[in-house]
């Protein structure tokens, strides 16, 4: 679990809304608050993830926690997207098949690391009980990536590599989709994904011709 270091003072803990006195918040403490929260939903899942359990792990009172993340929604949004990799383009060097090819493994580890897969499942939980909440806590996000790669597959039509016809938003779907749903839904048991299988699939079509 990640703790703070031995001797470092954390920060006052002002309540929200509030304007903050003595020392500033300290910047640390949101480390080990994702830290601890990402190791209880890796171990125990999204239920055993409480704003009580991760103060006690990380070390902070749970003003701290809900300074930063106001509801436990936010705090596993901020896991599930948590992470600076930058969106694959390799459509120039490596064509349309290594560009999905490229996506869909970065997919693959993401949402292979326990800890992503709680965290994303709670989040569509939360967001399906409280709707407002996932144009506040995903839109950017799904933007942010729908945007890059609508972008990239933009590059593939102006070089020939991709038929004009396509849409770049659905590709984006069935692809992304179907690491997603085989990640965290699948009811096969020791589910294997083939990831160059599924890109055959997304490049080729299944359609005999």
């Amino acid at each position: 679990m990640a703790l703070l270091a031995r001797g470092e003072k954390r920060e006052r803990d002002d309540g929200p809304g509030q304007r903050a006195r003595g020392r500033p918040r300290n910047p640390a403490n949101d480390a080990a608050i994702l830290a601890a929260a990402s190791d209880i939903l890796a171990a125990q899942g999204f239920d055993a993830l409480t704003f009580e359990a991760v103060a006690q792990a990380a070390g902070v009172s749970r003003v701290s926690i809900y300074r930063r993340w106001p509801s436990k929604a936010h705090l596993v949004t901020a896991i599930a997207t948590r992470g600076d990799q930058q969106f694959p383009d390799v459509i120039e060097e490596e064509g349309l098949e290594g560009e999905i090819l490229a996506v869909l493994r970065q997919l693959y580890d993401r949402y292979s690391q326990k800890a992503i897969g709680a965290a994303s499942i709670g989040a569509l939980v939360a967001w399906q009980r409280d709707p407002a909440l996932r144009g506040e806590l995903e839109a950017g996000l799904e933007r942010d990536a729908r945007t890059a790669f609508r972008q990239t597959i933009d590059k593939g039509k102006a070089q020939g590599m991709v038929r004009h016809a396509v849409d770049s938003d659905a590709l984006f779907d069935i692809a992304v989709g179907a690491i997603i749903y085989g990640k965290l839904f699948s009811s096969l048991p020791a589910r294997t994904i083939d990831i160059e299988h599924i890109v055959d699939i997304v490049v080729r079509g299944a359609e005999v011709r």
